[in-house]
């Protein structure tokens, strides 16, 4: 039996709907870019993409450094067979994030997009991304920053996600903290704030798509509903406004292995 209690959102179920949500068509991270911009030309390098999901954040990835040794981890199956299909030349690997089936410091660059949350032993992740990490090399942690977002209106209309996801996330500073308690050198953070109009009427057909935020799945299914409720009910009411603004907050978390390191 596995030691690892088990995510909140079976992703094995939604697999074959992920790619058809809003959002998950993927450009090169920026983070990437700027690794490379800073490498060797023609350097041979390792990536490694943990939560990879349906591996869309890869592929696009690959396109700058397309010599380069792509993995791609994630603990469900039914995303990493979605994956495949898309570069089947690549090694997609089904393992828990916090025990790698990877050798000690064989990658240059390690990404981990939107999927931290979802991982019950965090500290033990990030020293195994720690391990297989490359003396010099980087490691890129992207998500939301649900402490600074407050007013988004998913929490809103929702606010048991609230409750789940301050359970889940970890505050950036929290982050910070065991990563240079675990040898993390090089390690900051940068917050961007998104404020915009959101059209209700769109939202709430994108709410009744449950399946295309995790924070839907993670709440009961009474309390999904009342959301949904609301939120119709707001909208069938004479002079109701149409538009309401909108807040998200983004983090991405960068910490270097050192130069000098001789752990395995």
């Amino acid at each position: 039996m596995s030691i690892h209690p088990r995510p909140r959102v079976n992703y094995d179920t939604i697999a074959h709907l992920y790619d058809r949500q809003p959002y998950r068509e993927k450009t090169v991270d920026p983070a990437l870019l700027a690794f490379v911009a800073q490498r060797a030309p023609m350097a041979a390098l390792s990536m490694l993409d943990v939560g990879c999901g349906t591996g869309n954040q890869v592929v696009a990835n690959r396109t700058v450094v397309p010599y380069a040794r792509w993995v791609g981890v994630d603990r469900s199956l039914g995303m990493l067979r979605q994956a495949q299909p898309k570069a089947p030349d690549l090694a997609w690997i089904q393992a828990d994030s916090a025990t790698l089936p990877l050798q000690a410091q064989r990658f240059d660059f390690i990404t981990y997009q939107y999927a931290f949350h979802h991982v019950q032993d965090k500290a033990g992740m990030l020293r195994e991304v720690l391990r297989v990490l490359r003396p010099g090399g980087r490691f890129v942690l992207s998500n939301i920053c649900p402490q600074e977002m407050a007013d988004w209106l998913y929490y809103q209309y929702f606010p048991e996600a609230q409750v789940c996801d301050y359970e889940d996330f970890w505050p950036p500073e929290a982050v910070l903290a065991v990563m240079e308690t675990l040898g993390f050198v090089a390690v900051a953070v940068e917050r961007q704030h998104l404020h915009y109009e959101q059209d209700l009427r769109l939202w709430l057909d994108t709410v009744q798509r449950r399946e295309t935020c995790s924070q839907l799945l993670t709440i009961p299914d009474a309390a999904y509903a009342a959301g949904v409720r609301r939120l119709e009910s707001e909208l069938a009411a004479a002079h109701a406004p149409l538009v309401r603004m909108d807040h998200l907050c983004f983090v991405v978390i960068r910490g270097e292995k050192r130069t000098d390191c001789l752990c395995t």
